[in-house]
């Protein structure tokens, strides 16, 4: 780098890998200044940033799970020529970090414009497969962070009525469809600060290719947080960006409690499972927790509940072989 310039696409992969560690374990000031309200440049209409925080917080999920992941799965594929992902990357991207650099994230588009410039000067072609894949994975953690702080308990103005329950059916549930997993690597996650562990297998029988890449990064430590659409349901970004094959899904709404899940392609995501979802899509089948850990879920499930939608309590979980 010269004068804050970036030369080449080392420097600007270095300088990203810097940044994703930088934000690793601590909240990035970019969305402590977006939350707090004192973002340099005081972007929101008639005075507030609650607008900005909304938008900023859809586009950096969209921008890490629906964008720069596919960026990587093309940049794989040998159907497709650097120059021609170079032109996808330039086509999509911009919208995105040029929006973000103005609200708030100046590193961000800085990074991203550094990228798209020095991307068709890859030497090879893996150099360019692990540059897009380091930006997919600062984007996933940016967005793992701009998640868990975001204002989810608005939701308490918009809740459904109850009268309406008497009328709601349940997502028809297919029980003859859900995945026994029995034997695999064992591992162990543990929540911190609350000190519940619990014990698993990975559907390394079932997901070999999928697993291995979840093994190869253990062990880790990432911030754990709440779905909030779905149901019962804990997922946490985790610090692999997977493209392996996957050969055994199952739907959310089939699953039983204790079910390890993994989302690809919405941040690469490891879900646990731990009472009933409404979502019938199909996700990728990791592993199992062990029958008789399940009632060790529900006090996790609750604590990491409440600090999604309201007490911002930073919940780790780690996960390692056991």
């Amino acid at each position: 780098m010269i004068d804050g310039e970036f030369t080449s696409l080392i420097d600007v992969v270095r300088s990203m890998l810097q940044e994703t560690e930088a934000i690793r374990d601590k909240e990035p000031e970019e969305i402590r200044a977006l939350r707090t309200g004192t973002l340099c440049n005081r972007a929101g209409t008639n005075s507030q940033y609650f607008t900005t925080w909304d938008f900023v917080n859809g586009m950096i999920r969209d921008q890490s799970m629906y964008t720069w992941y596919h960026f990587v799965e093309l940049a794989e594929d040998n159907n497709f020529s650097l120059d021609n992902i170079c032109k996808v990357v330039n086509l999509f991207d911009h919208p995105y970090s040029n929006f973000l650099r103005y609200t708030g994230f100046p590193k961000l588009g800085r990074l991203a414009a550094a990228l798209r410039k020095h991307l068709p000067s890859a030497s090879t072609r893996q150099q360019a497969v692990e540059a897009v894949r380091n930006f997919c994975a600062y984007t996933n953690l940016l967005a793992a962070w701009s998640f868990h702080y975001f204002p989810w308990n608005l939701g308490e103005q918009f809740r459904y009525d109850n009268r309406a329950q008497l009328h709601v059916h349940d997502t028809p549930r297919d029980l003859t469809r859900r995945v026994q997993i029995s034997s695999g690597t064992q591992i162990m996650l543990t929540w911190e600060p609350l000190g519940i562990s619990v014990n698993a297998f990975l559907a390394t029988n079932e997901n070999p290719e999928l697993c291995d890449d979840i093994i190869r990064v253990l062990p880790f430590r990432v911030l754990q947080d709440h779905a909030v659409v779905s149901g019962k349901s804990m997922y946490a970004w985790a610090p692999v960006v997977s493209t392996a094959p996957v050969r055994v899904k199952e739907r959310q709404c089939d699953a039983p409690k204790g079910r390890i899940r993994f989302s690809q392609g919405t941040g690469n995501k490891l879900i646990i499972q731990y009472g009933e979802v409404t979502e019938d899509i199909e996700t990728p089948v990791l592993g199992e927790i062990v029958p008789e850990h399940w009632d060790r879920l529900d006090e996790v499930g609750r604590r990491v509940l409440q600090s999604t939608f309201d007490t911002k309590e930073l919940i780790w979980v780690k996960v390692e072989i056991a």
